[in-house]
Parts: structure tokens; C-alpha cells; sequence
């Protein structure tokens, strides 16, 4: 029978996978759970990420999924916050979940193994389902928030659905594709998950990246597709023997999170081929603004356009997008707006924040932060985060049009650009940087030649690993407070 999902030495087929989500969904009912309630799953990458999650959304409960790399602090809020009544979890975090239910209206915790398996053999395995609606709240993702705390991203049945028929029309899955997850499957790489078994693929849980793992599994299991943030294709570039190892089933790898340097991109795509597809979203639209599609890729190559290689795409059939001014309109071409976009798969609400609900969609448009431009062909630039613009004596510097010169240079491998406090401009800019055999002078008069001296950066810090977030991009918060320890600054 074919395989839907495998893990390690452990392969689920189809109607393995549909019987757990039944019996999990009948088990939860069962608890006393109800349609609209929330149930909290803490676990490493592993099958019942996928079976738990689609077992609740199956009998109408939402889900909450902590990401496991959180630390308690962020746990405990965000358990709070939803309000789930139920924690599944798996032995390694065991001690956690007992650790950050106090004071929450967690009423049940379930340990994945013998618990879990007791609760669900007890269930009947056949058809039928509890009612459900398209509108009924599916899930609750949760990412940051301008008090500096998480905020709940609500999506509902239709909204998700329609994020992955999208995801099917432009990212160009196949029939019988080996999807190997390396990011969480508690965040985007989750979202793959249902396109590849409506293809009749198979999901290969490689537990977290590692570089020697992944190519292990291309070269065993012929993995077709994956997704990966440009931090982990970087490390990925630079593994040794890498020229030696056979990648030639890979067929597309999604890339997205995070811009990715245009000279490093023109090196993948020499190494693996025109497998590279970029999509561009935010949790309050899922995976699903724009897409730089793997022709897309090979076009710029053939046509000599690397610039185009730093866009984001055009926007995905599913959604209204625009570059918008301060009046929702369209600004002209080459002209810097926000991207706003609307479709059947935005959010539904941020939980519990209508003042921010507000904030974010206003006329209809989910206003997404990003500072951006768009040539005579419709292709996106993005500029910046809104948030993440210095002002350094009066000028506006987009930190990311200063990341993408630095990876211009050869011996560059990472690079992130941030404003410090500076008594002179207000803020400076300065760039940390991962590179071999350059120094700062070179390199600041690569800047200076490329985008003159204001956007060359004051100082630049040459680190061994620039920090990241857990979902891979890089932690410009932790980069800052460094530097802005004891000094108001609005932007975190």
C-alpha cells in the first residue's frame, strides 16, 4: 500500500493515517471537547504532528501548535491565550507541558505513545464526521506581536484549503512526490503536508535539518521535493563533498522566510538545476502572496536578468495584490508602497485582538508591513520591513538592499544589516557578517561603490554564525538589544 507519511524506521500508509485521524478526532469528542474548542500539541517533528492536528481539525476542534524551539515563557502565554483545554505532547517534552499549564484552562494532558494509543483504540475506525462549516476555526499560529508578545493568527477551513489549492497550483508539486520535511511541521513546511498526499506522495519526516541527513535521504528515498528556509541551502552549499553526492531526483525545493542573496541563488541553481521555487506569504496570509516560480528562475538566468532573481514573484492566482500607498491605490511603477493583499485565504482575525485586527486588515486588505516595488512586468521587489527601516541622518536605508550587495561578494556566506544607536545620525548602520579571507575596509568599499555612503554600513561585525529565530531567519531582535540595552527604541 502506498505511503503517506514516514519517519525513521516507522511508515504510515493512507488508510494508517485516516484511521488515526478519526480515531484521534472521536477520542478528543469523547473528552468532551466541542466544535470551536482548542487543543495544544508540544512535539518534535514526528507522524502525530500530522495525525493529532488533522485529527482534531476532522472533528471540528482548532488546533494550537507550540513550536518546540519556544522557550517555557512563550509556551505558557500562548497556552493561556488560546485557551486550550487539552495539551498532547511527547516524552521529550513532558516536563514542559507540566511546567506551563498552571493557571490556564488546560483540563487534560496527553502523552503521545501508550496514552494516546489507549485513547484512540478505544475509538471505532469508519466513516462519517462530526459537523464542521468552512468558517469554523481551524487553527490558531502564533507569531509576534507589537507588544512584544505572540499574537494568534485564526484561520478558518476555507481560508486554509484555499492556501493549499493554491500551494498545488504554483509550486509546481507533482504526482507521487517524496516531500522531505526538514523545517517544523508545526509552521510552513506543516502546510505541505495535505498538498503532497492530495499528489498520492509521501512525507518524509527528517526530524530538523541536517545537511548530511537530507542528502542521505535524496540520495536513499529519491526525495522529489522539500522546503527550506536560505539559511539551511547556505549550509547546504558549503557541505563538503557535496559535488559528489547524486541529487538528481530533486526536482523543485521551495525556499521562502527570508530573502536569499542573489550570487548564492545563481550557485544553487548551477548545483541542483532549475529546481529553485520562492514563495512569499506571512501567517496572516498563508505561503501564498507571490511566487518567483522555478521558470521564473531560469528565465532571469537565460535573459542575463540576475536582478530578477531578488524578487519575490508575482502574485499567485488566488489573491489581489498591491503596492500600495497610503490610500490603498496602487503606486506607480518603481515606486515604494506596502504590499496589501486580500483573497479566500487571509485570516480570519488576530485571537482576542480586534484593535490589531483592525490594524492589519483595513478595507478589506490585509496590510502585510512590507515595503516593496514593482517593475513594468508585474514582478515584486521587496524592499524592506516596514519596521526594519534605518533612518540614519535623514535617509532612509532598506537593510535589505545592503545584505543583497554584501552577498554579491564571493566571500560572503551570511549577512544581516541593523541599525544602532549612533550620537552623530540617530542610527547607523551596521552589518554582521559571515565571510572568508575579506576584511571590513574591502568590504565597505564594495558598499560604497555599489550603494554610495549612506547605505554603506559604519561598522561591520565579522561573526562565525549570525543567530536565528526557530524558524530559520535571522534574529535581528537579539542582533539589536545588544547594542540598544538602555535606550528607547521603537522598532524591536
Amino acid at each position: 500500500m502506498r505511503t503517506a507519511v514516514r519517519h525513521g524506521d516507522r511508515s504510515l500508509t493512507y488508510a494508517d493515517v485516516l484511521s488515526d485521524v478519526r480515531r484521534t478526532g472521536r477520542a478528543l469528542l469523547d473528552l468532551g471537547l466541542r466544535r470551536g474548542d482548542r487543543v495544544a500539541v508540544l512535539m518534535a517533528d514526528r507522524p502525530e504532528v500530522i495525525t493529532v492536528g488533522y485529527g482534531a481539525h476532522w472533528a471540528g476542534i482548532a488546533t494550537v501548535m507550540l513550536n518546540a524551539r519556544l522557550g517555557a515563557e512563550d509556551h505558557a502565554y500562548i497556552l493561556g491565550d488560546s485557551g486550550a483545554r487539552v495539551l498532547i505532547h511527547d516524552e521529550a517534552h513532558a516536563e514542559r507541558a507540566a511546567a506551563i499549564v498552571g493557571g490556564t484552562d488546560v483540563q487534560r494532558l496527553i502523552a503521545v505513545g501508550e496514552e494516546l494509543d489507549a485513547l484512540r483504540a478505544a475509538q471505532p475506525d469508519g466513516p462519517g464526521r462530526p459537523e464542521t462549516t468552512p468558517d469554523d476555526l481551524v487553527g490558531l499560529w502564533y507569531t509576534g506581536g507589537t507588544t512584544g508578545r505572540p499574537k494568534g493568527v485564526a484561520h478558518t477551513h476555507r481560508s486554509m484549503i484555499a492556501a493549499w489549492t493554491s500551494q498545488l497550483l504554483e509550486l509546481g508539486l507533482d504526482e507521487r512526490e517524496t516531500f522531505a520535511h526538514v523545517a517544523p511541521l508545526t509552521h510552513a513546511s506543516g502546510a505541505f503536508v495535505v498538498p503532497v498526499l492530495l499528489r498520492g506522495g509521501t512525507n518524509l519526516i527528517l526530524g530538523g535539518f541536517d545537511p548530511e541527513r537530507l542528502l542521505d535521504a535524496i540520495e536513499r528515498d529519491r526525495v522529489t521535493s522539500t522546503f527550506m528556509v536560505p539559511t539551511m541551502i547556505y549550509v547546504l552549499l558549503d557541505t563538503p563533498g557535496l559535488p559528489d553526492r547524486d541529487t538528481s531526483a530533486l526536482r523543485t525545493v521551495i525556499y521562502g522566510a527570508a530573502p536569499m542573496g542573489p550570487e548564492r541563488l545563481a550557485h544553487a541553481l548551477d548545483v541542483f538545476g532549475p529546481v529553485f521555487s520562492q514563495l512569499y506569504g506571512q501567517t496572516e496570509v498563508p505561503n501564498q502572496v507571490t511566487v518567483l516560480s522555478r521558470a521564473d528562475h531560469v528565465e532571469a538566468l537565460e535573459r542575463g536578468n540576475t536582478e530578477r532573481l531578488t524578487s519575490c514573484g508575482r502574485e499567485v492566482l488566488i489573491a489581489q495584490v498591491r503596492v500600495a500607498g497610503a490610500d490603498d491605490d496602487e503606486v506607480p511603477v518603481g515606486e515604494t508602497g506596502e504590499i496589501i493583499a486580500r483573497g479566500p485565504h487571509v485570516m480570519r482575525e488576530y485571537w482576542k485582538r480586534p484593535e490589531e485586527t483592525a490594524e492589519t486588515m483595513r478595507n478589506g486588505w490585509v496590510h502585510t508591513g512590507d515595503l516593496a516595488r514593482r517593475d513594468d512586468e508585474g514582478y515584486i521587489y521587496i524592499v524592506d520591513r516596514a519596521k526594519d527601516l534605518i533612518i540614519s541622518g535623514g535617509f532612509n536605508v532598506y537593510p535589505k538592499e545592503v545584505e543583497q550587495a554584501l552577498f554579491a561578494h564571493p566571500s560572503v556566506r551570511d549577512a544581516c544589516v541593523i541599525g544602532v544607536p549612533d550620537d552623530k545620525w540617530g542610527e547607523a548602520v551596521k552589518a554582521v557578517v559571515v565571510a572568508d579571507g575579506v576584511g571590513e575596509a574591502e568590504l565597505k568599499a564594495w558598499l560604497r561603490e555599489r550603494k554610495g555612503s549612506v547605505m554603506t554600513p559604519k561598522s561591520i561585525d565579522f561573526v562565525d554564525a549570525i543567530p536565528v529565530t526557530a524558524l530559520g531567519k535571522h534574529d535581528k531582535p537579539a542582533l539589536r538589544s545588544a547594542y540598544w540595552a538602555g535606550r528607547t527604541r521603537v522598532v524591536n
